[in-house]
């Protein structure tokens, strides 16, 4: 797992942010840090214990993004961490699962038929289109689809043998438009767990804010 200061000035507000899977620090290279130290965890190949030191914050956030939103609980759940305030996008705790997150069907195939052609097509749902796809062109990992499997098959893996992991969340985004967690999923999963907030966005939520402080401010 990647642990990376994506901004890194001394402020007393950080943010944890837990990318979705087979990304990098692209799908938010166009937010304005503003007042936060933003330290994004991402590449959950393996996941390893977050050991960052934090001492020094005063305030902690949470945003965590698509297979995320579970890397997070995993990995924060039992940490005795204090979390100001922590926001699901686009993702639920449950994520490989028919009612609650990703069919296991669409998830192995997804897993199983990984490629150059088949990222292209997953990049395009994950858009919302292939006209959003091209505006968007800089937001995608500069990452091989080689590793990008690994890691894949390596949370298939680790959610198999943690179904339980979770934390509590204090608002879920859903997106009316994605493909790849459909609401009806989400809604099902945050319904009775969290305060839901819904956009007019796909999968790839990042592109309606200019600053991680909109985000927070959710």
């Amino acid at each position: 797992m990647d642990k990376i200061w994506i901004n890194r000035q001394g402020s007393q507000n950080c943010i944890l942010f837990f990318n979705g899977w087979g990304m990098d620090e692209n799908s938010v290279s166009q937010l304005d840090a503003g007042d936060f130290d933003i330290c994004m965890l991402n590449d959950y190949n393996p996941i390893s214990p977050l050991d960052e030191q934090l001492d020094e914050f005063i305030a902690i956030y949470v945003v965590a993004w698509s297979l995320g939103v579970w890397a997070a609980a995993k990995l924060l759940n039992n940490s005795g961490l204090t979390i100001s305030k922590a926001i699901a996008l686009n993702g639920t705790q449950q994520p490989i699962d028919v009612n609650y997150g990703i069919p296991p069907i669409i998830f192995n195939a997804t897993l199983d038929t990984w490629s150059m052609d088949n990222r292209e097509k997953f990049n395009i749902r994950m858009s919302g289109g292939r006209k959003q796809y091209s505006q968007m062109s800089n937001c995608f990992p500069a990452r091989d689809v080689d590793n990008q499997k690994r890691e894949l098959s390596n949370l298939k893996k680790e959610i198999s043998m943690e179904k339980s992991a979770e934390m509590p969340f204090d608002c879920a985004l859903i997106g009316s438009n994605d493909l790849i967690f459909t609401p009806a999923s989400q809604e099902n999963y945050w319904n009775s767990r969290t305060r839901i907030i819904r956009k007019d966005v796909p999968h790839f939520p990042f592109a309606i804010f200019d600053k991680w402080e909109q985000i927070i401010a959710l």
